[in-house]
């Protein structure tokens, strides 16, 4: 077998992997922007999907928060229970809509609001967030 017949062989099963993960993967956004309580943000990292769900890595806390949508409403915001993740590249989550904790007990309103430029919710710690998305 050539070496680019094997080239095109890995292209496509790559292809592949990605159209039929596209909900599950999570590639890193670096032109997103992180504010919280309107402060901009340097320590975290934004992975968003195909379907402009996010993920927020907080590097200083060392915690990620999922923002869903479901048939197009948000979800509550939550800490993944299963994430695989590569280094600052991607994530991968087990189902298309990954189970999550909610960051706060009863009575957590998350406020959340989802476009395809940028999302808006309160975090565990009642501060608000603002990630705008490239």
């Amino acid at each position: 077998m050539s070496a680019r017949r094997l080239l095109v062989a890995g292209l496509v099963v790559v292809v592949v992997v990605l159209v039929v993960f596209r909900q599950r993967l999570y590639l890193r956004d670096p032109l997103a922007t992180v504010e919280r309580d309107g402060m901009k943000q340097q320590d975290y990292r934004v992975y968003v999907n195909f379907f402009n769900d996010i993920l927020v890595e907080d590097l200083g806390a060392g915690r990620r928060v999922l923002v869903q949508a479901q048939n197009g409403s948000p979800m509550v915001p939550g800490i993944p229970v299963h994430l695989n993740c590569l280094r600052g590249m991607a994530c991968l989550t087990e189902t298309n809509f990954a189970p999550t904790i909610p960051l706060r007990g009863r009575g957590y309103v998350p406020a959340v609001e989802m476009t395809n430029k940028f999302v808006t919710f309160i975090d565990g710690d009642g501060a608000n967030m603002r990630i705008a998305l490239r």
